[in-house]
Formats: C-alpha cells, structure tokens, sequence
C-alpha cells in the first residue's frame, strides 16, 4: 500500500528534448506528421546508440537526434560512431545527412544549431559523401546565429574545397557577397521593445561576423580566383554593389580590373542564382511561375510579399530574385503554352514592388545585365526574353515601364563600363537581333512604331539598330530603316486600340 502510494507520487519520466521551435500551431514529436516524429521514434528504440547498432536501419536518425539534443561536451563516443558507421556502410553518411536535411532549418532550436553546425563539421573533415548538399542548404538559410562557425567550417577545408568540391566554394563565396551587398549600407535599426526578435538578433549576429565574412571573401577571391569565376559575370555585379567597401576597393584595383570583362563573358548558372534566395522563395515563385493561371495570381503575389518582401530587408532580394527568375528558371514550351502568368509579368510586379530608388536601379540591372555581355553563340536566349517581352507586352496600358526600361537600357550601353562601351553596345544589338531570330518578338517594329513610346526613345533605337549593317538592320527591325522611319510617322498599327 505504502509503495503503491510512494509510486503514485513519483514525477512522470521528462520528455525526450526538442529540435524544433515548437507553438500551439506546431505538431508534437509523437504526432506522425511533426518532422520531429522520425527522430523521437528512432530515439526510443535506440535511447543510447552504440557500436551494436552499426547495422541497425533506425541508426542515422537516432545518431542525428543524439548529436543535435546531447548538453556539452559532445562525447566522443558518437563521433567515433558516427565514423565507424560510415566506414562500414558507404551509404551511411549519405543517410546521416539526408535525415539532419530533412528539418526545417529556421525553425532549430540555439542547441541543435549549434551541434548541426558541428556534424556538418565532422563530415567535411572526413569527406564524407553527402556534405557538400548539407551545407549548401545552410547557406541558402543565411543569416542564421552560428553563421561564424559555418564560415570557420568553410575556410578550414577552403584548399580541399578548391580542388575537390570548387562548385561548392564559388556558391559559398556568392552567397556571402549578396549577403554583404544585402546590408552593406546601414545596419538594421534596433530599440528595447524588440530587442530580443529574431530580425535583430539576426542583424547583430551579422554584424558580429561582418570582419570574417570580409575576410573569407577576399582571401577566397585573392587564392581562389579561377574557382570563383565558376560564378560567372555576377560576380562581378557583386563587386560593383560593394565598390565603397575599402577591402573589396583594394582587390578590385589588384586583382579583378584587368579580367572583370572576361569574367562578365561567363554566364550566370542556375545553381548559382538559388544561393541568392532561400528553398522557401524559390519553391513559391516555381509554384506561382508553373501553376497559377493569368488572373489569379494577385492574391499569390500578394502572400509572397507579405511572407518575404515585407519583412526587414526584405525589398533587398529583388534583384536577386529577378536574377533567379532570368537565369534560374527557363519554362518548357508546355508550361509557356498552359496560361499560366509569365516569367516577364513577375518582374514587372517585382520591379513595381520597388519603394527605395537604389533597389529599383538594381532590380533593371539584374533584368538587362546579361544583354550587355550576350553571344549568340554562347548566350542562352531565355536570359535575355523575360526584359524584351516585359517591353512589349507593357506597351499598350503601361507605356511607362517599356519607357522607363528602354531608358535605362540606354544609359546602361553608355555609362555602365565606358572604356568597353564599343563591345556592350554589340552584345544589345546582338540581344536585339536573336530575339527576333527566334521568335520571341516578329520584329522590332512593335517598338520603334508604337506612337505611345516616347518618340525620343523611339527615335534612338532606331538610331541605335541602324549602326548595324543594312541587312542585321532589316533583320532585327523587319525593314530597311528609312522605312522604318517613314513608318514612325503613319498610324500605329501595334499599340493603337
């Protein structure tokens, strides 16, 4: 009786510690939908993994769960477990990382970022399969707390990384530039009401690791000049973002000037426009860009704005997400057939998004930058369509964008690298004539015959293709120039309703 009654009083046993931020909004770990379950299951059948469980299928979760909730020191034992498993199995790391991978990164709780931070860690010190994707997703979650050791991770294995892993090096570089271009101009403002929020944390942990992620960029830029290429010409936009910042004017002085043009000829790779932009956005812009039909899309444009655009610096990653959308994302002919909103009408939405004068100028960069270096033989087309079909499909009811673009098209030809003003003014006519060649435009009457285009503007391009020979002229512009010019005058047959 006496022990029953002691019993009844004994504490229940604790709970298993959390990975994931948790709310009433959150499932619990026992819940088979919480992706939390996996692990909790795992941890029950194997509380305490061992060299018994090598073969065990449950392993890889639980070993995760033991790394991510175990309290300081991490012991030794689950590194040489980790180690031993993967020397036995090879697909046990691969297992390892997949399962650390399938949590949802924002939402880690401060110890098991850390002790991710350390796994990740663990396996570039081994090579182990699999590492290389693990920390490419944690780069795309930037700026987290724990992004100094990320940095440290990366500089340590930076020789291994060059001659193994380059890809993984020039994506790491990238996303570190665009995060310094992102908050180079004043740091985040910050009061006693909010100063324990997850935007002013993420600005102080930033601006905690400014110096490092300084340094690694340069050093890697300095040593490693061949891997970073791999980027392609937007490092070199990155550059110029950065031109006031004292550590990047040295190396631009001694380092890139004299091969910034040959740079600019490598194209932006796919790959690399998504280190600019987290998983979450780029999954959003691939749903509303593959299955929201014209029409509907207001209110998905709207949800994206209000998740992503209207948050703290959130206005920043336009330019980078109109690069994705340009270089990131080229639509199959089916999708381009199936009345979903185009490529070209989400630049324009984003580029109306533009509030700060700077970012707007930044966003039209990143919408004309691969015209200014385009071969036909090496340029892929579909870069350069989403600004030319933004132009004419703005023409009839928002002649102010075709305006305002082709304008700054202009000034781009003139004043964005003089001494190469002879070359880039070649790479837009090229751009203009492939496009036509193509088929994305009939010809570039639509433009230089729309009476509600500027006639200055009108007027120049038609100047501007004229340079060309008499028959790339024709070509491009659909007839000889004076007829072109006789045509200005008559009643548009284009733009008139």
């Amino acid at each position: 009786m006496r022990r029953g009654h002691i019993q009844k009083f004994l504490p229940p046993p604790m709970p298993p510690p959390r990975l994931l931020a948790g709310g009433d909004h959150h499932p619990s770990p026992t819940s088979p939908s919480s992706p939390e379950y996996p692990f909790f299951s795992a941890h029950i059948l194997l509380p305490s993994p061992g060299p018994a469980d090598l073969s065990s299928p449950h392993l890889p979760l639980a070993l995760a769960f033991s790394f991510l909730t175990h309290p300081s020191p991490l012991p030794r034992r689950l590194l040489v477990l980790l180690h031993a498993a993967g020397g036995r199995f090879p697909a046990f790391y691969h297992a390892f990382s997949s399962a650390l991978l399938s949590l949802p990164l924002p939402l880690l709780l401060p110890h098991p970022l850390t002790r991710l931070l350390l796994a990740v860690s663990e396996l570039a010190r081994a090579a182990a399969p699999g590492f290389t994707t693990l920390i490419v997703s944690l780069l795309r979650h930037i700026p987290f707390p724990g992004d100094t050791c990320l940095l440290e991770v990366l500089h340590e294995h930076s020789s291994f990384l060059a001659d193994e892993e380059p890809q993984l090096l020039a994506s790491a570089v990238f996303a570190f530039l665009r995060l310094l271009a992102k908050n180079r101009l004043t740091p985040a403002s910050r009061s006693d009401e909010c100063s324990d929020c997850n935007d002013c944390k993420k600005a102080k942990n930033l601006g905690e690791c400014r110096d490092k992620l300084l340094s690694f960029c340069v050093s890697m830029l300095r040593d490693h000049t061949q891997v970073c290429t791999l980027i392609g010409r937007d490092i070199v936009r990155c550059l110029h973002e950065l031109v006031l910042v004292p550590e990047f004017q040295e190396l631009w002085k001694d380092s890139m000037l004299g091969c910034a043009m040959d740079i600019c000829r490598i194209g932006m790779t796919g790959w690399c426009t998504a280190m600019a932009i987290s998983p979450e956005m780029e999954t959003q812009l691939l749903f509303m860009m593959n299955n929201v039909k014209w029409g509907t899309q207001k209110r998905y444009q709207l949800w994206f704005a209000r998740k992503h655009l209207m948050v703290p610096g959130g206005e920043e990653r336009i330019p980078d997400i109109v690069r994705f959308i340009c270089c990131g994302y080229h639509p199959t002919n089916e999708v381009m057939q199936s009345g979903v909103i185009a490529r070209w009408a989400v630049i324009g939405w984003l580029l109306t998004s533009c509030n700060k004068s700077y970012i707007l100028a930044n966003a039209k960069l990143a919408l004309f930058y691969d015209w200014l270096f385009f071969d036909e033989g090496e340029g892929n087309v579909m870069n350069i369509e989403p600004a030319m079909l933004l132009m004419v499909n703005s023409l009839s009811q928002y002649t102010d964008i075709t305006n305002m673009l082709l304008e700054f098209l202009f000034l781009l030809v003139e004043n964005y690298e003089v001494q190469k003003k002879g070359v880039i003014t070649e790479c837009v006519k090229n751009a203009f004539g492939v496009l036509v060649k193509k088929g994305v435009v009939p010809s570039m009457e639509i433009l230089t015959c729309c009476e509600k285009l500027s006639p200055m503007l009108r007027q120049k391009l038609v100047v501007f293709l004229s340079s060309a020979s008499p028959e790339e002229t024709k070509k491009t512009c659909g007839q000889p120039i004076e007829e072109v010019s006789e045509a200005m005058e008559r009643k548009n047959r284009v733009c008139s309703n």
